[in-house]
């Protein structure tokens, strides 16, 4: 792979996406995050730019997570984040293939889907 892993990270408290823009790169070399606290101007990133992992806050005007994940091509990796648990159906999670993170977010698990999404791609064949 000679580009670097594309992730974008949806949430509209600023302090959460200046947060995980700070800490994600310290996950691994190699990974470009791209911060947005308007879930329709990420909507419109996702759609003309190459993306390898989408994390989004659940409740956020506009849009919400699900939304946004639901308009995100299928080879994008999902993560929701979320205070509320309830209000999210698992079996739309699971459908969407979607990654169920609760706030307060533990960053090591973050941190894990990230690597994990990066060694994935890492092994695919280049065309």
């Amino acid at each position: 792979m000679n580009r670097d892993l594309e992730v974008v990270v949806v949430d509209d408290e600023e302090r959460i996406t200046d947060l995980l823009t700070t800490y994600i790169p310290l996950a691994a070399k190699g990974i470009q995050v791209h911060p947005f606290n308007d879930s329709l101007v990420a909507k419109d990133f996702v759609a003309h730019h190459i993306v390898d992992v989408l994390i989004t806050d659940y409740k956020m005007p506009r849009l919400n997570g699900l939304q946004l994940i639901e308009s995100a091509p299928p080879q994008v990796k999902k993560v929701m984040l979320s205070g509320y648990v309830s209000d999210i159906s698992e079996e739309k999670l699971q459908k969407l293939n979607a990654v169920y993170i609760e706030k307060p977010v533990p960053l090591r698990a973050l941190a894990k889907v990230i690597t994990d999404q990066q060694d994935l791609i890492l092994s695919e064949p280049v065309v």
